[in-house]
């Protein structure tokens, strides 16, 4: 596998123009890849090539008989512009962004300033601050000009005023129904279609104070429980053995309460802890 991510370097290097970097993500960046992993590859350049070229490029070197997703841009969302292909039976996905994108959502995250944008493949919205979070596991293997490696070391520590933002901002979000006869009354009905979503944007929102409590960049929707679990400062709402409890949404009132009632201790702890965080760095 280690030449065929050579291999593919060298051809996505082709893709851009100017400076760029380039760097592994996924379970071949936490050395957890097996023979079924596909190959996850993030780059980072001054500007992409046309649009057509990059296609090309990409279709030459793709499985006889699959089709590339080439993005138009590398800025084309948020996240950056994929290019996704199958190459000798593996599937790649690359992601690439602007340099310029990048220093510009680095600058703004470790100055506490970030976005929380709609997105259908992730339930509460895709956070920019996710940029810090990548940059503390991507494995660069192209790097010529020191690129990532002064981003990495930007995000080395958990900045403060990043931290003193989520934890503000996600503990207001999470307390939005916390105490409102709106969700009371549809716990009486059994309404689960209202009840339900509650739940689940509460709990995600929690998920964020807890990651910030703890210095910890979130690390993206995927094994959240596995990562609650070693966390110090975690309510017991958010740990196993009430995860049952809060994500299924019968339609017994009493059931629902149960739910609302540990929304909302969870709440009350997360707000001392926050409290007690804010206090301690001013």
């Amino acid at each position: 596998m280690d030449a065929k991510i050579t291999e593919l370097v060298e051809y996505l290097k082709g893709t851009v123009e100017g400076k760029c970097a380039i760097a592994l993500a996924g379970a071949h960046a936490k050395g957890a890849a097996d023979a079924s992993s596909d190959i996850d590859i993030y780059v980072f350049a001054e500007r992409e090539k046309p649009f057509e070229e990059r296609k090309a490029i990409l279709s030459a070197i793709a499985d006889p008989g699959t089709t590339p997703w080439v993005d138009e841009r590398f800025d084309a969302a948020p996240w950056g512009g994929g290019m996704d292909f199958q190459y000798q039976g593996t599937p790649v996905e690359a992601v690439g962004r602007t340099i310029a994108r990048m220093d510009e959502v680095i600058d703004a995250c470790l100055a506490g300033k970030y976005e929380i944008i709609p997105a259908t493949w992730t339930s509460n919205g895709y956070y920019t601050f996710i940029y810090l979070c990548e940059l503390s596991f991507l494995k660069p293997v192209w790097d010529p000009d020191g690129i990532l490696a002064a981003w990495q070391a930007k995000a080395a520590v958990y900045p403060e005023p990043l931290r003193r933002a989520i934890m503000t901002d996600f503990l207001g979000r999470s307390g939005t129904w916390m105490g409102n006869f709106h969700y009371e009354s549809a716990v009486r009905r059994g309404d689960i279609l209202f009840t339900a979503p509650i739940v689940l944007h509460t709990l995600m929102d929690m998920v964020q104070v807890v990651f910030a409590l703890n210095h910890t960049y979130f690390t993206g929707d995927k094994k959240l429980e596995a990562a609650l679990a070693k966390m110090p400062l975690c309510p017991n709402a958010l740990r196993p053995d009430s995860l049952d409890l809060l994500l299924t949404a019968p339609r017994d009132p009493a059931v629902l309460e149960e739910q609302r009632q540990l929304l909302q201790s969870a709440h009350c702890q997360l707000r001392e802890w926050v409290n007690k965080a804010l206090e301690s760095c001013r």
